[in-house]
């Protein structure tokens, strides 16, 4: 580090002059040396010659050096320590002009590999063709100059205010003092003019900071709601965190040069008015300071928006800061607290987190603790809610309809400062429920907030209609979240048909509206299910039992049977697809081209399979075991289709006194042939065969019987051939 500064021309090598002064420590120099280092190694470098960047990162380093000075000279003498931070804030203000120069000559001597304007690795820097970010790039280019006016304007008054004390002595002739007057008199009004440079300065970060929260942590928050959706606008926190970082230190800068405007005023000729101006600006910045803090507090990986009763989650809260202040807060303690939908809105409206709590959470106490990574972080890895406080029932009102949310907060105080600050922050709207059967009216309730979740929202209320359009995306991206593949313009048509009970003749509108009562809680005398029970039970059997076919696109699943049959009607025989029954709730039945003993086709259904009877046997295998089944549609050979997804499920026996056992599927005909009749076998004599029975779709298959006892013996292998395999 040593050799590569001595190798900095030596006018700028004067600069860090207090690096290699003998009046200081070696060890505080070396420190210091090595943090220089350490800070520019991963330093940004930008294409297109960045400039704006680099004066943004410029104003950072030098006022995070100053900081980092101010820091360790803490146990020196007291005149060394004012020598030490004097020499750094010399080093930063009178450069001001050339810190962006100063700044990059260092960032390509501890870089040597790096060439100017050549690599990119700080992809918020980059601008992308259809022009997302760049408003938040101007108002912070916008900042940085203002910044740099005002630093200069602020030097220019000091200068002025010094020589007018050093005049102030020598003034004897009347000449003289007019002449001073009038000096003073601009002097005061540039004092007034640099004021309200300040007043703008801090109007425009209140801007930028509003455009960052309000849109892009926003869109943030949006994907933490849809993750399998990547939203244009939603960028990481990594990258939202260097705008953080930017307005922290331009604002930081701003108040220190308040705070050299307040000092460099004439005693003899204070103005009333612009000392209490200058007094209003200062707190203002301060107030910015604790707003922004505030608004850098979010929950980075959100706890479960269905949330289980002595269920045990994490969730983990970040302060999007850089090291300048994470040193002046230290490690703060974090607490949470569950609250409810009337309290969530009592501390939005107030804009104040209140000691308020619907419940009892366990291991719900963390430290923010500075990471590798460049993080400031709380993790909660071990909570559990204990209790749950349930506000009075309103009427239609179900317990899956409630509503609540975590609520995070912590305070400190910014070292030398003395500025107390709290910031607080609420986690996505969660369910509480107490039993798993209430899991999927949850959802319902969570995936309708989600749709209609807004910046400027009184929290959490939704509308009690959507556009049907808006519904049925939404839950495209839960089946691609969950399940890895979204559903088709068939699948959303016939989702349709379901919802409205009509036939789906043209493409749906924009203003087709549906109800929370339609999407959730009504039936019909046609089902003694909703909606989204339907839809839910299918996305459950899937996720269990069919992802691997879903994902490989061998399931049609959400196809009316009516259509069904016409797609298979121009078929061969043997041609078969998948679909989701409307009769079962989480049922996949077969449908399938069969050719009866005098050649005549029949399109048939197989009774519906469901969870329980996946669990004896996979689909694949119950499929691979039907000969009468050839061609997945619309010709697709059967082994081609499933023969890999198949598995072995031939139980060993308990005893070598006992023949291995595998079930098989078969059809079972009526008599007529017309029809499919339904047979269990609940127990068989050891010479009889066990089989899965099927009839048409609207009889439940009832596998409990099958799945409780043990079939023993199956003549899969002669007991001739069993034994002398062993």
């Amino acid at each position: 580090m040593e050799t590569r500064l001595h190798q900095l021309p030596p006018c700028i090598l004067e600069q860090f002059h207090f690096l290699n002064d003998l009046k200081y420590p070696v060890l505080i120099r070396q420190h210091l040396g090595n943090w220089i280092k350490d800070s520019l190694h991963n330093a940004p470098t930008y294409t297109n010659n960045m400039q704006s960047m680099y004066e943004l990162d410029a104003a950072k380093f030098f006022t995070a050096l100053v900081n980092e000075v101010d820091q360790v000279s803490a146990n020196l003498p007291n005149k060394r320590k004012c020598l030490l931070c004097r020499s750094a804030i010399m080093l930063r203000d009178q450069n001001f002009q050339n810190l962006t120069q100063l700044y990059l000559s260092l960032l390509h001597q501890i870089q040597p590999n790096c060439e100017k304007g050549c690599k990119t690795e700080y992809t918020i820097a980059q601008t992308s063709s259809d022009g997302q970010q760049t408003d938040v790039l101007y108002g912070l280019q916008q900042l940085q100059v203002m910044e740099r006016n005002n630093w200069k304007e602020t030097h220019q008054l000091i200068q002025e205010c010094e020589h007018l004390v050093q005049r102030q002595d020598h003034v004897q002739r009347l000449s003289n003092q007019r002449s001073h007057n009038k000096r003073i008199q601009w002097y005061s009004l540039r004092q007034s003019c640099l004021v309200d440079a300040f007043k703008k300065t801090i109007r425009k970060a209140e801007e930028v900071l509003n455009l960052v929260y309000n849109k892009y942590i926003f869109e943030w928050q949006k994907s933490q709601m849809f993750p399998e959706v990547r939203l244009t606008n939603a960028y990481s926190l990594d990258e939202i965190q260097t705008w953080y970082e930017s307005l922290a230190a331009i604002m930081w800068n701003t108040k220190d040069q308040i705070h050299l405007t307040m000092k460099s005023q004439l005693r003899e000729h204070v103005s009333q008015e612009i000392n209490s101006d200058l007094w209003k600006v200062m707190k203002d910045v301060m107030n910015f300071i604790k707003l922004l803090l505030h608004k850098a507090f979010i929950v980075e990986n959100q706890p479960p928006q269905v949330m289980k009763m002595n269920t045990r989650f994490c969730a983990t809260v970040r302060l999007l800061i850089d090291n300048a202040l994470i040193m002046k807060i230290g490690n703060p303690k974090v607490t949470v607290s569950i609250i409810s939908e009337s309290q969530a809105q009592q501390i939005q409206s107030t804009n104040a987190a209140a000691d308020c709590s619907s419940g009892e959470i366990e291991n719900n106490i963390a430290n923010l603790q500075y990471q590798l990574s460049n993080k400031f972080l709380a993790n909660f890895s071990n909570m559990r809610l204990k209790k749950i406080n349930r506000g009075s029932r309103k009427i239609n009102k179900r317990v899956v309809d409630e509503k609540f949310a975590l609520l995070f907060q912590s305070s400190f105080t910014l070292e030398q400062e003395e500025l107390a600050v709290t910031v607080w922050t609420l986690s996505l709207p969660a369910v509480v429920i107490v039993h798993v059967n209430q899991e999927q009216l949850a959802w319902a309730t969570i995936i309708w907030d989600n749709l209609f979740a807004k910046a400027d929202r009184k929290l959490f209320e939704v509308p009690n209609l959507i556009p049907w359009n808006r519904l049925v995306e939404a839950i495209s991206r839960t089946f691609s979240a969950r399940v890895g593949r979204s559903l088709t313009d068939e699948n959303m048509q016939y989702m349709y048909r379901k919802a409205y009970r009509d036939k789906l003749s043209f493409s749906v509108s924009n203003d087709q509206m549906i109800s929370f009562a339609q999407f959730c809680k009504n039936t019909t005398s046609e089902c003694i299910y909703t909606f989204w029970e339907w839809v839910y039970a299918a996305l459950k059997i899937i996720r269990d039992h069919l992802q691997i076919l879903w994902v490989d696109n061998t399931i049609i699943g959400f196809i009316h049977k009516s259509t069904a049959e016409k797609y298979l009607a121009k078929c061969v025989p043997g041609t078969f697809l998948l679909r989701f029954t409307d009769s079962v709730l989480g049922g996949i039945s077969i449908a399938w081209v069969h050719e009866s003993n005098n050649g005549q086709k029949q399109i048939l259904h197989i009774q519906p399979f469901t969870a329980k009877d996946l669990v004896v046997r996979p689909l694949a295998n119950r499929i691979c075991d039907l000969g009468e089944l050839m061609y997945l549609y619309p010709n697709i050979p059967k082994q081609e289709a499933f023969g890999r997804y198949t598995t072995s499920v031939i139980q060993k026996p308990r005893s070598k006194h006992y023949i291995p056992a595998e079930m098989r599927t078969v059809l079972i005909f009526a008599p007529t042939g017309n029809q499919i009749s339904s047979t269990s076998n609940a127990e068989q004599s050891p010479s009889a065969s066990s089989y899965d029975t099927f009839s048409n779709e609207y009889v439940l298959t009832n596998l409990d019987e099958i799945y409780k006892f043990e079939t023993e013996n199956v003549d899969m292998f002669s007991v001739q051939n069993y034994w002398e395999q062993q």
